[in-house]
């Protein structure tokens, strides 16, 4: 970045706006069906109801191929800000720590984050975007869910705050950002380190590796670890926000997802979410991390 902060602040937002933006688009199919099947237990318990296959070709029958695209614009108004939000922090909550290591560690010439500081500025940037785009959030999951049929965003505003007020907005807050703010610590310090270790194999072979290729190789690996971990949260914030007066608090729901379900109902979904983000976060990190090199605003 230069030393004009307002301009790089502006380039971070935009990049940041531009990926979310993108990933959305591409991959809402994702999202919805992984929501429908998370919300399947709670409406039957036939066999093969739940599957990938049988909730596309329902959706599909149902509404045809646009309506695996349904909840397009609640995803946009909650993930074009909320990852311009998130990149935002975190670029500024990364020069703050590298100025606090490098005052600890009395080197001025460093330059890579230690990966305890890549965990907890990728925690605490996605648990700040995450809650301020909360309502965005709501919205998204009840528009691709089948339980609910708004007839637009103004409508579903008016029925959330008629139901529940306020809170109604913000139902599964900390199931998601339980979820959300370790999904993100842990993605950026296996992403950094994955980077990192790229680019020394690639040094000690003499092989020239395109950033492109560096970061999409390093976003799908974290992507996938980091999912997989927290998938269980995912779970039960999605049935919080579907069923708030069945799923009343975390705690109460971990054990009724458990105890009607076993362990298995957590991961109800998982193969969508994993496929999902880890495609995401390589698209969106690589999409990102490009802008920033074409403006000539990246700190190598």
């Amino acid at each position: 970045m230069g030393a004009d902060k307002k301009p790089g602040s502006i380039v971070h937002l935009g990049a940041g706006a531009l990926s979310g933006i993108t990933s959305c688009v591409l991959l809402q199919p994702f999202d919805l069906v992984k929501t429908r099947l998370q919300q399947t237990q709670m409406q039957t318990h036939a066999r093969g109801i739940g599957t990938i296959a049988n909730t596309v070709q329902s959706i599909v029958a149902s509404s045809g191929v646009r309506g695996l695209w349904r909840g397009t614009l609640p995803s946009l108004i909650r993930n074009a800000p909320g990852t311009s939000l998130y990149f935002y922090f975190l670029n500024h909550t990364k020069h703050t720590c590298l100025a606090i290591e490098r005052r600890l560690s009395n080197d001025t010439t460093r330059t890579r984050l230690s990966p305890t500081s890549n965990m907890i500025i990728g925690a605490s940037s996605r648990a700040v975007a995450g809650f301020l785009l909360m309502p965005g959030t709501i919205l998204k999951v009840q528009f691709e869910s089948s339980l609910y049929k708004h007839a637009g965003i103004a409508g579903a505003v008016q029925n959330i705050w008629h139901t529940s007020g306020v809170r109604g907005f913000f139902v599964g807050a900390v199931p998601t950002a339980i979820r959300d703010a370790p999904y993100a610590g842990l993605y950026l310090l296996l992403y950094e380190a994955i980077k990192h270790q790229e680019r020394t194999i690639a040094k000690q072979r003499n092989v020239l590796i395109p950033e492109t290729a560096v970061t999409m190789v390093a976003g799908v690996a974290a992507g996938l670890a980091a999912s997989y971990i927290t998938q269980p949260f995912d779970m039960v914030k999605t049935r919080m926000q579907l069923r708030p007066r069945e799923y009343t608090s975390v705690a109460q729901s971990f054990a009724k997802i458990y105890n009607e379900e076993t362990i298995r109902g957590f991961f109800r979904g998982i193969s969508l979410r994993v496929l999902r983000k880890g495609v995401q976060a390589s698209l969106v990190f690589t999409l990102y991390e490009w802008v920033l090199r074409s403006t000539g605003s990246r700190e190598e």
